[in-house]
């Protein structure tokens, strides 16, 4: 049996902890994309020029209809009007944009089942601390080994900004699902 030398030992351990350590979370210059070209939260601040608008900061104040605390939320926007509606003879022109079980309810509700298509908003906002935190998160944050933790992350998403492999990704966007803000009673 051959004995390694201790400095090929250290040389090897390190190089082991680099390779399989979790990776802390982007560049400072990819989270100063936050609230710039991204939302705070990390999705694409611009629209698409034609049918999803630009993201302008959400709903920060509660609709005149909410009259009191802990109410149903009402309808921000209840004068809206279709923009569209789909039915099963027009169905096939959207067939792309229709999941598989949307489908199937034209196919088998042809005569009663319409789908509506109001205009799009982008209306989600959080507080200016939930953000600051996020910001935060981008840099810090980290998933644990194997990802089934995330460490250096507080009070918002840890991941806005998804990086590294496509498995690491698919972890942190579970991560962003399981830990996004829903208030500060939940």
């Amino acid at each position: 049996m051959r004995l390694i030398s201790s400095s090929r030992a250290l040389l090897v351990s390190a190089i082991l902890a680099m390779t399989t350590g979790a990776q802390a979370g982007v560049s400072p210059d990819q989270a100063a994309r936050l609230g710039k070209d991204l939302t705070p939260f990390g999705s694409e601040k611009a629209g698409n020029g034609k049918d999803i608008p630009a993201w302008s900061g959400g709903i920060t104040e509660p609709p005149a209809s909410y009259t009191t605390e802990g109410m149903h939320h009402p309808n921000p926007f209840p004068d809206d009007k279709p923009v569209l509606t789909i039915t099963a003879q027009n169905a096939g022109q959207y067939k792309k944009n229709l999941s598989n079980g949307v489908q199937a309810m034209f196919e088998s509700y042809p005569d009663s089942f319409n789908m509506l298509v109001y205009p799009t908003r982008r209306t989600h906002s959080m507080p200016e601390w939930v953000y600051e935190n996020i910001r935060k998160n981008a840099v810090n944050a980290s998933l644990t080994s194997g990802g089934n933790g995330i460490e250096g992350a507080f009070g918002g998403v840890p991941f806005p900004i998804l990086h590294g492999n496509s498995e690491e990704k698919a972890k942190q966007a579970i991560w962003n699902h399981i830990t996004r803000w829903r208030g500060i009673f939940v």
